[in-house]
């Protein structure tokens, strides 16, 4: 049995509330992409500076595999962009089955995270620890965004007639 609301936090309908998160992930998304790319441009632009810095640092992260990790991102961002517009497409015209893979792969994602954090947290120590605070309150908003989509995924199949 899922754990189900019946509306979302600020007092609108489920269908609402997806909208609302699907926009909100959007954003983001396309956020997360021009900064990105303006990262990577920034780095091209500065080539002499960044090979003075990797001499100095040859074992840097960014240094190895810098323009790499860049590249991942605008593809995982990409992801998130076309998963994000199932979400919203799929709330708007009432589909369930369009609210799937944001379910999954937000899962995934919190999974992923939250064991991050546990391992991150256990290399701390003191106020350190403190660091996590606000990690674990966006891991808590999340699960809850994953509990109002599916909330209303099953309304939807609830409500399907042929």
């Amino acid at each position: 049995m899922a754990l189900t609301v019946k509306e979302c936090c600020c007092g609108c309908d489920l269908r609402t509330g997806c909208l609302i998160i699907g926009t909100l992930q959007l954003i983001g998304g396309v956020a997360g992409i021009v900064l990105n790319v303006l990262a990577m441009g920034g780095a091209a632009l500065e080539k002499e500076r960044l090979e003075k810095m990797c001499e100095e640092h040859p074992d840097s992260a960014f240094c190895k595999q810098g323009t790499a990790v860049f590249g991942i991102g605008i593809a995982l961002l990409c992801v998130h962009v076309i998963i994000s517009s199932f979400l919203i497409h799929g709330s708007r015209k009432r589909i369930a089955w369009m609210l799937l893979p944001w379910l999954v792969t937000t899962g995934i994602s919190l999974g992923l995270h939250a064991l991050i954090t546990v391992i991150n947290a256990t290399q701390l120590s003191g106020a350190e620890f403190f660091v996590t605070v606000p990690i674990i309150c966006v891991l808590l908003l999340s699960t809850y965004f994953m509990i109002v989509v599916n909330s209303y995924r099953l309304e939807l199949k609830r409500s399907f007639t042929f």
